[in-house]
């Protein structure tokens, strides 16, 4: 009898316990919290699925393919107030779809919640910010809400101006009634002119320095990239569904042309210097690790001459912090086949000189913005909500030793307070003694080269080797 009522016991005990977890996931619940909930209901509840797929060899990265567009209906509320609904799906009308969209994480996701695609079938702008011009139909569910790197990230973004910084919103997700944890509901990489990516909507390009190129049914190579398979190019715009054999040809020349100039000093002909600096001191600030894995965006506003490649934004965080203090991040270094590299060690140092003015800038008030930043946002109500929105994303799916969201935002602050001194001691080592001459007119005796070594008689605008084997800038 006593064995009856000690297992009736633990039987009980079992019950209250999993009736109080079930409680802590419940929408009642999840929705007092205070971030915006996101429900989505999928036609007949049907789940998103995907193939998982390992790299071929020679090729690297492990991602998915082959998901399904589930159609589903969208609501948003905030603790009692339904701020968006997106109606039942009809194609063109109403409603939107979801699928599961990514690469590594998506991969490493197999067993616990997912980051997906949005396409809404109407454009809304999903962040409210009452104005239309951030209306769109794509937005992303990131699974990063147990951790301030995006949201890092994209502060760092907005301290070094980038022209497009993407918006986001903390929020947390059911899928068919059951929580899927806490997700930072943002932007897409896509052209908008009004308010992403503005590139000119018939002649336009942004592509992708992709390392999963090889899953994809249509991609480039360029010489950089010719010796070995880690990396192609791939199509955010066009769609690659819609690109014809003369956009590609012309984007792979320039492209070609553009990294010949890397190598020969004449890369302002065809580079927004600024941009690119700023790109990769970015990346240095953060300290990120794989920086020349993907998400590498290009863009060239339109098809004309004057028309340089830009690198216009920053997105992928999930190895910020990852670099030992002081050091600049992996992407510096030849073996990632990119282009700072090179353009670091070029004759041309306006590179580099550009990169160090960037740093100038931001270097005085960059660890007091940040820690300022991070500090208020964690003070915030909105902050709080993400704080505990982000320990029941933690026991939703069991992640074992991960350090709470105040214990990540007082790492963080640590990281930079020790990183970025160091960095500056590295940067201001950095080669700026510019091995480029600028002179007004040909002097007599001034004998001029081109970049092959060939002897120019009438020189026009630009840069050439003078007898003594200099590279300079003619203004005739």
């Amino acid at each position: 009898m006593k064995r009856l009522l000690i297992c009736i016991f633990f039987i009980i005990a079992a019950i209250l316990v999993s009736k109080a977890e079930n409680d802590d996931f419940s929408l009642e619940h999840v929705k007092n919290i205070g971030l915006k909930v996101i429900h989505i209901t999928t036609a007949n509840h049907e789940e998103p699925t995907c193939d998982y797929l390992e790299a071929p060899e020679g090729c690297m990265g492990m991602t998915i393919a082959n998901a399904t567009k589930v159609p589903c209906r969208i609501v948003i509320t905030q603790q009692s107030d339904t701020l968006y609904d997106s109606g039942e799906y009809e194609k063109s009308v109403s409603g939107a779809i979801i699928k599961i969209n990514g690469n590594t994480t998506a991969y490493f996701s197999k067993n616990e919640n997912k980051p997906y695609k949005i396409k809404l079938q109407k454009k809304t702008d999903l962040l409210f910010r009452h104005d239309e011009r951030f209306s769109d139909k794509e937005w992303r569910l990131l699974k990063d809400g147990v951790s301030l790197n995006t949201i890092i990230g994209l502060k760092i973004s907005e301290l070094l101006n980038f022209p497009w910084t993407p918006a986001y919103s903390p929020c947390n997700v059911f899928i068919n009634g059951d929580y899927q944890g806490c997700y930072l509901l943002i932007e897409s990489v896509k052209r908008n002119k009004d308010c992403r990516l503005n590139v000119d909507k018939e002649t336009g390009y942004i592509i992708e320095r992709d390392a999963y190129w090889w899953k994809e049914d249509k991609y480039f190579s360029t010489d950089y990239f010719a010796s070995n398979k880690a990396y192609r190019w791939t199509w955010k715009y066009p769609d690659e569904d819609a690109v014809d054999d003369d956009q590609e040809n012309y984007i792979r020349q320039f492209i070609n042309s553009t990294e010949e100039s890397i190598k020969n000093g004449t890369y302002p002909s065809y580079i927004d210097i600024e941009s690119f600096a700023r790109w990769i001191l970015a990346q240095d600030i953060l300290g990120t690790y794989d920086s020349g894995g993907t998400n590498l965006y290009l863009t060239k506003y339109d098809n004309t001459p004057s028309s340089l490649l830009k690198m216009p934004v920053l997105w992928d965080f999930d190895s910020n912090f990852s670099i030992e203090s002081g050091q600049f991040s992996r992407i510096h270094n030849a073996s990632y086949d990119y282009y700072f590299y090179d353009l670091f060690n070029s004759d041309n140092k306006e590179f580099t000189i550009a990169y160090k003015q960037l740093w100038d800038q931001v270097r005085p008030s960059l660890l007091n913005s940040i820690s300022d930043f991070i500090q208020h946002y964690m003070d915030s109500e909105k902050g709080k909500a993400l704080a505990i929105s982000s320990q029941l994303n933690i026991k939703r799916w069991h992640y074992e030793d991960f350090p709470t969201l105040e214990e990540f935002a007082i790492e963080a602050i640590n990281w930079f307070e020790n990183h970025l001194p160091l960095l500056d001691k590295n940067i201001q080592q950095v080669d700026d003694r510019t091995s480029i001459l600028s002179i007004s007119k040909r002097k007599k005796n001034n004998v001029l080269y081109n970049l092959t070594g060939q002897k120019v008689l009438n020189p026009q605008k630009g840069i050439y080797i003078n007898q003594n084997g200099r590279k300079i800038i003619y203004h005739p």
